[in-house]
């Protein structure tokens, strides 16, 4: 007959009884946490491995890319998706769904120890608290991976969904309606996976218009080619005073278009923007003297605004959350150009105020001189 856990051993009544459940279960435990730990760190490893080998990989073909036809750049593309940033989701979600079945099954297994009470088990309540606090491990951590797998999941599908985007492309510039159709996907899924993309940088140097149209690759779009022309007489040499009014005349008509895509606090900081700037160049249009004064004003911070308003221009009117943060951060920095543009104006102020002055003092001392002054106050009292 089949000893009880509690029956004491043949050699005589003076020894202690002992449990030998416990010992079965801790190594039951033990061998459960090394076989999900030991898989885990074997999928990490791989997938370590497998992203250097990507990183590599995308190095040596990175300058390469300018010069490759659509066709081949695109399946390019396609391959780096797939072993890169796809192959990261997939490896994030088996490790995810591993773990979390690991921890799964200890989890169950606590939570039936934990329902049958430390009297069936024949434990303290102290030793009993041990199954409630790996219950409760064990049931956090399955939760936890289990969103690390669906994330994985998520993340995987997205990319999936790109590399059929690419795959059904024509040429450098498509249409959203197009690709939809030809992809068989839903004409808003495929607007939020662009938004996404473009905003999150997994198709490079894209855009994305409000009319729907994609540029897959602003660097290959060139300007349509003309018929070849008789050769134009050379031009006249453009001074450089010249060559800044045409750049901020330009910059300004810039400004004016993206009145109306960004929202109504970004129009307000667009018309400041355009008058500020305005005035700068109507100041040295008028003080040529001046305009080694405004070179970095000329040099980067027009380009650099210009560039920022291109970027929440190419978001067009999605209200994801990434797009919302991206428009509200470069409005942000309008007001701050806006601010310091001023103070240019300002300063660049200050020495004509001085030499106004100047030149003000001078000719009220020449009038005094030459006579040609009256003291109108003291005609007008004694008329």
């Amino acid at each position: 007959m089949a000893r009880h856990p509690y029956e004491e051993p043949s050699g005589g009544s003076d020894n202690k009884p002992r449990y030998t459940g416990v010992s079965d279960l801790d190594d039951l435990l033990q061998d459960t946490v090394s076989a999900a730990s030991g898989i885990g760190a074997g999928v990490l490893a791989g997938l370590s491995e497998v992203l250097g080998q990507v990183g590599d990989a995308i190095h040596a073909a990175r300058h390469t890319d300018d010069a490759l036809p659509f066709a081949q750049w695109k399946r390019r593309l396609d391959r780096r998706l797939q072993n890169g940033r796809q192959s990261s989701a997939l490896a994030v979600a088996i490790t995810g769904w591993v773990l979390a079945g690991c921890f799964g099954i200890a989890a169950i297994v606590m939570w039936a120890l934990a329902a049958v009470g430390p009297e069936a088990l024949g434990v303290t309540r102290e030793e009993f608290l041990v199954f409630l606090i790996l219950m409760a491990c064990f049931t956090l951590m399955t939760v936890g991976f289990g969103i690390m797998g669906g994330i994985g999941v998520r993340r995987y599908r997205y990319f999936n969904r790109l590399r059929r985007y690419l795959r059904v492309a024509r040429d450098w510039v498509c249409d959203t309606n197009g690709l939809a159709r030809d992809s068989a996907v839903q004409k808003s899924q495929v607007q939020k996976d662009l938004l996404q993309a473009v905003a999150g940088g997994d198709l490079p140097n894209a855009r994305l218009q409000e009319d729907g149209t994609l540029y897959l690759d602003l660097n290959h779009i060139a300007p349509p080619t003309q018929a070849p022309e008789e050769p134009a007489p050379a031009a006249e040499p453009v001074d450089d005073l010249a060559k800044f009014a045409r750049e901020g005349t330009a910059f300004l008509d810039y400004l004016r278009g993206s009145q109306g895509r960004l929202g109504s606090d970004a129009d307000a900081e667009l018309t400041r923007m355009q008058n500020i700037c305005a005035a700068i160049l109507a100041f040295v249009r008028s003080h040529p003297g001046q305009l080694p004064r405004v070179q970095r004003f000329r040099s980067y911070y027009l380009p650099t605004t210009r560039k920022l308003l291109d970027t929440a221009q190419g978001l067009g009117s999605a209200q994801v959350p990434h797009a919302r943060e991206i428009r509200r951060d470069i409005t942000g920095i309008l007001h701050t150009l806006n601010q310091a543009y001023e103070k240019l104006y300002d300063t660049l102020l200050q020495e004509v105020s001085l030499d106004v002055s100047t030149e003000i003092d001078t000719l009220e001392a020449m009038l005094r001189q030459d006579g040609l002054t009256h003291d109108f106050e003291m005609d007008f009292k004694n008329g």
